[in-house]
């Protein structure tokens, strides 16, 4: 880092920066005293206007808004062949090394005269001489902050350790910085990084338990909520924006609501009273805030004002609105911009351009960009680390002064890196799809081997069965065509006999040519029997092939059958499974969030027990404190009484003495009556006070009343 770049770089965008700060400042200042935010709301509004100044320090080019209107480049687009501005054009009364060097190349006789003129060298060095005064007295403070915590001692009390620990538990914090005493201090502070709490060594003995438990529980609120880490970034600010009141008062501000924000997590826990947190703020008072932590204390009468106030109208507001009025102050002011003319509907000419950027390791890192317009004669520039320079044709370098070169030259660059990162993106977008290509094809393919392997198994279960009824059906058939066959032959068997007994009936009844026709008759008849027998045992057997080939249709067709009630009942039963299984996982999930509603169901009811228990107790404790006040201002009366009455005797006494000792009569008569007006003013005295006792006796009754009976309402709930 030069002086040439803090003159010419930082320096331009810190203005920038401020100007746009008092925007940013305005708004949220409105947003705060018109709405009823909450005190942690304004803690991030503030920081987020100290980020803003942050940014606008760091941001290297602007973001245009063209919100002015489009006649405003007509000059420009007029004479197109015009000349950059330079820095010392754009800036009044500001001259860039650029410059001087073109003054001094006209007339190299008074160059050594205008070389003091560099009006950025001279800004840039008060500048760097106030960031060095103000790093020194930050750094000094931190030496001092941390010496003090090198001369403390370890808190070794137990009730105080254990208050701490028992705090530190209910805020969720797994690690607890290290409690000290110091004898430095006049109220608890957190120093750090790294933190350590500190507790004022002389005034422990004034604190009650209830006072340090507050007080403890406002330094870890700050370690919860890393007040420290985030309090870096006003910080930063302060120190580059020295020369800014708008820096200072953001700090300012940003402080306040912190403390204020603290104040409020500790009364949102329910444990304390705001009265009693008033009164302890009141008690620790005004004291210089530490260089490096924060503290209870207030570092200002005003400061204490305004955070007692915010305990008096303490507001929550919802997360919505945080949320949106973040996001509002974010998007509006956070990054830097500058307002720019609108671009023409019709421009009068077209301009086409080309760029190239490529880098060369030869040449020391050197990355060249070459820029073409409307075919004209190439422009050159070269880039070596924060250097920039335009190659002439002969091949010379000449260093680029003018800004607004050297951020068109970064915004090719950034360009080209963005759109190298934007490929590598697109790559691994198609890398990461072509795998979830492959993993959900072999998912399918695995599905369908599945699918496969069940339906083969279903298959040949069919044709098992299947197969099965068909040797049933041929079985069946075999038997019945041999049952057939049998009864076949036994009814030829039995046909046979019948010829033969009409034959031999033949024979016997007739001799000669009858029984030779009576014996040819039953040869015929014979045939005739047998054929039939054969004819019959034929027919079986073909009536038992066709009812065998049926059976096997029968049994294909059953086989196919049961196939397709198969694979549609795995089917149907896959999909039950997967209903019963997502209806069990729906189940699970509502019986989860039940459980969940009724643990916080309990914990709240154990809550509010709790709540409830602290205000009757708080309740018992101001009707106790109410009485004790009463007793004692009657006490006060009574001893008002009697001490008016002993000064009226003793006036008494005295005017009597005075007036036996005084030899003339009219100075004993005046001495009586400034006696007797004495003695009716003591007893309008003691009148009045013995008034004003029974008024606030009864005041005090009236007040009691009322808590007992808010106890009551309260112990009711």
């Amino acid at each position: 880092m030069s002086l040439d770049w803090i003159g010419e770089t930082l320096l331009p965008r810190l203005l920038a920066a401020g100007v746009q700060s008092l925007l940013v400042v305005a708004a949220v200042w409105a947003l705060c005293r018109y709405l009823r935010l909450s005190a942690s709301v304004r803690c991030w509004l503030w920081w987020f206007a100290s980020l803003q100044l942050l940014v606008g320090a760091l941001w290297p080019t602007p973001l245009s808004l063209p919100l002015l209107p489009a006649s405003w480049n007509q000059a420009a687009i007029a004479e197109p062949a015009s000349a950059q501005l330079s820095a010392s054009a754009q800036l009044p009364f500001f001259a860039t090394r650029g410059d001087l060097a073109a003054s001094a190349a006209a007339d190299p006789i008074s160059a050594s005269a205008l070389d003091w003129l560099s009006w950025p060298l001279a800004f840039a060095a008060l500048w760097l001489s106030g960031f060095a005064l103000v790093a020194l007295a930050s750094a000094r403070g931190y030496a001092s902050a941390r010496r003090r915590v090198a001369d403390s001692q370890p808190c070794e009390q137990p009730h105080v350790l254990h208050a701490y620990r028992t705090l530190g538990d209910a805020l969720g914090l797994s690690r607890l910085p290290p409690l000290r005493l110091s004898a430095q201090i006049d109220s608890p502070q957190l120093i750090g990084p790294p933190a350590t709490v500190l507790l004022p060594r002389e005034r422990m003995a004034q604190f009650s338990a209830e006072d340090l438990a507050m007080a403890l529980h406002h330094e870890l609120v700050h370690v919860r909520r890393r007040d420290l880490w985030w309090g870096w970034v006003p910080a930063m600010v302060q120190h580059l924006f020295f020369f800014h009141p708008l820096a200072h008062v953001i700090a300012r501000e940003y402080s306040i609501a912190r403390e204020a924000a603290c104040d409020a997590a500790v009364l949102e826990s329910r444990r304390y009273a705001a009265q009693d947190y008033g009164r302890l703020l009141l008690r620790l008072g005004v004291a210089p805030r530490p260089a490096s932590g924060v503290a209870s204390a207030s570092p200002t009468y005003t400061a204490l004002k305004r955070r007692l106030l915010l305990l008096q109208n303490a507001t929550s507001s919802s997360q919505w609105i945080a949320l949106v009025l973040t996001a509002a102050v974010v998007l509006l002011g956070l990054v830097p911009y500058r307002v720019t003319a609108a671009a023409s509907e019709r421009a009068p000419k077209t301009e086409s351009h080309s760029v190239s950027i490529h880098s060369s390791d030869r040449r020391g890192g050197e990355t060249r960009i070459t820029e073409l317009s409307n075919g004209g004669q190439p422009a050159v520039w070269a880039i070596k680390g924060d250097q920039y320079y335009r190659v002439r044709d002969d091949g010379s370098y000449e260093a680029v002064r003018d800004s607004a070169i050297r951020a068109r030259l970064q915004q090719r660059m950034r360009d080209a890196r963005q759109a190298g990162i934007d490929a590598e993106r697109a790559a691994a977008t198609a890398e990461l799809a072509a795998r979830e290509g492959e993993r959900a094809g072999r998912e399918a393919e695995r599905a369908g081997r599945a699918a496969a392997l069940e339906a083969e198994r279903a298959g040949r279960t069919a044709e098992q069965h299947a197969e099965r009824h068909a040797e049933h059906a041929a079985r069946t058939a075999e038997i019945e065509a041999e049952r057939a066959g049998r009864a076949a032959e036994i009814e030829a068997e039995r046909a046979a006999r019948a010829a033969e007994t009409q034959a031999e009936r033949a024979a016997a009844l007739e001799a000669g040519r009858e029984e030779s026709a009576a014996a040819r008759e039953a040869v015929l008849t014979a045939q005739r029997a047998n054929e039939h027998g054969h004819r019959a045992a034929e027919q079986a057997t073909r009536l038992a092939a066709s009812q065998a080939q049926s059976a096997r249709l029968q049994a294909e067709r059953a086989a196919r059958e049961a196939g397709l009630r198969s694979r549609e009942a795995a089917r149907r039963a896959a999909r039950e499974a997967e209903a019963a299984r997502d209806q069990d996982r729906r189940d699970a999930e509502q019986a989860r969030r039940d459980a969940e509603q009724a643990r916080r169901d309990r914990d709240q009811d154990r809550r509010n027990a709790e709540q409830a228990q602290r205000n009757r107790a708080q309740a018992q404790r101001d009707a106790e404190q109410a009485r004790r006040d009463a007793r004692q201002q009657a006490l006060d009366a009574e001893q008002a009484g009697r001490d008016a009455r002993q000064r009226a005797i003793e006036q008494a006494r005295r005017a009597r003495e005075q007036a036996a000792a005084t030899p003339y009569r009219y100075q004993s008569s005046r001495n009586s009556e400034e006696t007797r007006l004495w003695l009716v003013q003591i007893r309008r005295n003691a009148s009045q006070v013995a008034s004003i006792a029974i008024a606030h006796s009864r005041i005090d009754r009236e007040a009691t009343a009322s808590v007992v009976a808010a106890a009551r309402v309260v112990a009711e709930r």
